[in-house]
Formats: C-alpha cells, structure tokens, sequence
C-alpha cells in the first residue's frame, strides 16, 4: 500500500480560487462607483486603507484555496481546508461517514471519532438549474459515498497492515 494518498479536486480548487477573485473584483468595483445621490466618485485616500489588506487577505485565500486536499498517511487523515488545517490519528479514528447538508442539497463526509465527535472532511455539493436539482443530489450522494468508501477502506487497509506488523514485529 502506497505511503502517502491525497484526495483532492483541481476542479474545485480552481472553481474556489476563482469564486474568490470574482468577490474581489465585485467589491471593487462597487468601491469605485460614484455616489448615487451626490454623484462624487471616491478619492484613492478613501477607499485605499480598506481595499490594500483586502486584497492582501483575498490573495492568501485564494492561495490556500489552491492547497485544499485530504490526505492520508502511515500516522492518519490530514485534513487541509481554505481556512484551518486539522490533522486526525487513526488511533482516534472510528469510520467515515456521510450526511446531508443543512440545506439538503449535497452531502458532506464526516470522519467519526472514538469519542462520537464529527470531523468534517469533505462537502459535496453539485450545482444544477432548479430542474435537475433531484439528479443533482444522487450525483452528490453517489461521489460523497465513492470519497467515504475510499477513505474507509485506507483506514482498514492502514491498520490492519499496522497490526500486522505488530503481531510480526
């Protein structure tokens, strides 16, 4: 069994990434409009001291974007999010499972502690006009179960090739 597996989405790290320099430019430019009852445009002193730490913020977000993934190792799951970073032993690890969004339209992996405490892993949620929201949901359903089974199925391999090297060893 391979050392080190990553799970990850370019796809969705760039549609992310994307989605946040879509914000930034839509802020911008609402920044940059005259005021609509006097018409008097913005001076750069007024606007500047806002919009500079922003677009510091929004450029590490998009970076960080960029480096979302699960990944599994020898020690456990590293779980590395746009905006934390979690890291959950096998030893603590009890199975993966999947529920449904609050809003019901995808489902998230959750990784499910010895302690019953949920681990969020993954989201995932398919975009689909109004009509195809039903299609939308059982593809959803269907990656979020394939991700699970995955991840569950390195876990087992993990400890049992553990075990077995401590009943050898």
């Amino acid at each position: 069994m391979s050392d080190v597996r990553v799970y990850s989405s370019r796809s969705r790290q760039l549609l992310v990434a994307g989605s946040l320099i879509a914000l930034l430019v839509v802020s911008l430019s609402v920044i940059l409009e005259p005021d609509p009852e006097t018409g008097v445009r913005p001076v750069p002193g007024d606007y500047l001291w806002v919009v500079i730490p922003g677009v510091l913020l929004m450029a590490v977000l998009v970076w960080r974007s960029l480096r979302v993934r699960v990944v599994t190792d020898a020690d456990g799951v590293d779980i590395t999010r746009v905006l934390g970073h979690e890291r959950v032993p096998w030893s603590q690890l009890r199975r993966f499972e999947v529920h449904p969004t609050p809003g019901k339209q995808g489902y998230v992996v959750r990784a499910r502690l010895h302690d019953e405490v949920l681990v969020k892993v993954w989201v995932e949620i398919m975009v689909r006009p109004v009509r195809d929201r039903d299609e939308a949901r059982r593809i959803a359903r269907r990656r979020a179960d394939a991700l699970a089974a995955a991840l569950e199925e390195d876990r087992v391999g993990r400890l049992s090739s553990l075990l077995a090297r401590a009943e050898g060893g």
